[in-house]
């Protein structure tokens, strides 16, 4: 197993409620304002700010993703 399948990506709210994640770093560009949508969630959310996280899985290393509700 490579060391990016022990990582994620994790998308959060900006109230640090988590929304959905994927297994392994999704290879998007992100850049802020840019519009996400989740499955499940009738809502558009748009990016505010990202970070990577260099850990251990049980850490929920990987990259994770901050967005705001925008509807």
């Amino acid at each position: 197993m490579s060391e990016m399948e022990n990582k994620g990506t994790y998308f959060y709210s900006v109230d640090g409620r988590r929304l959905g994640s994927d297994l392994g770093v999704v290879p998007i560009p992100l850049y802020k304002g840019m519009k996400i949508t989740i499955h499940g969630s009738p809502n558009t959310f748009e990016v505010v700010d990202w970070q990577y996280h260099h850990g251990h899985p049980d850490e929920e290393a990987g990259l994770r993703i901050i967005l705001k509700d925008v509807e």
